[in-house]
Formats: C-alpha cells, sequence, structure tokens
C-alpha cells in the first residue's frame, strides 16, 4: 500500500481538526476504492461496507460534482462511516440529541 496521506476534516462540535488517514493520494474508480476499503475493514461484513460505499457515491454525485471530485468526497464520507461502524469515530449526530421546536 501507498504511504498514507491525511485530510484534514473539521470538527463542528469542537471547533478542532483532526485529520481522517487515507491509503493512496487518489483512486482511480469505485471499484478501487472499495477493493482498498475491503483491505483496510476485514473485520466489516463486506454487505455493511458496500451499503457505505454506495450511500457515499450516491451522495457526492448527487451534488453535481465531477466524476474525480465525486469519488475524493465519496471516499472521504464512506472513510467516516466505516470508521463509525468499527467504533473508531464516534457518531457525533447522536452523542447530544435534541428536539428541534418548529414555528406554528
Amino acid at each position: 500500500m501507498a504511504e498514507s496521506s491525511a485530510r484534514f476534516v473539521p470538527d463542528a462540535r469542537q471547533g478542532s481538526v483532526e485529520s481522517l488517514p487515507r491509503c493512496c493520494a487518489s483512486h482511480s474508480d469505485w471499484t478501487t476504492l472499495s477493493e482498498h476499503l475491503l483491505r483496510e475493514f476485514p473485520q466489516l461484513p463486506i454487505g455493511d461496507l458496500l451499503r457505505e460505499v454506495g450511500a457515499a457515491k450516491v451522495a457526492a454525485m448527487s451534488v453535481g460534482l465531477e466524476a474525480q471530485d465525486a469519488l475524493e468526497v465519496g471516499e472521504l464520507i464512506a472513510r467516516h462511516q466505516l470508521l463509525i461502524l468499527v467504533g473508531e469515530r464516534p457518531d457525533g449526530a447522536r452523542l447530544d440529541p435534541e428536539r428541534h421546536v418548529r414555528a406554528s
């Protein structure tokens, strides 16, 4: 595997910056990304991993990004979700849930 490069993802809760490890500087396509993630997360069932990559692809493609940009954004989304699944990152959306009162 190539040397890891770090992407920086801001943590909105604390205003800090934390790195998200990557296996390669970039991937040529979604299949290659999936293969690399399978090697990095062998503890996850393949169905869970492919579900997260698929959801990340849909999310990244749905905002009109060019193919390579969508792949990079999708990788960050998928990687973050996979890290949550294996317990290496907290699920920030559920740490302090609050009820949102809507104006009538």
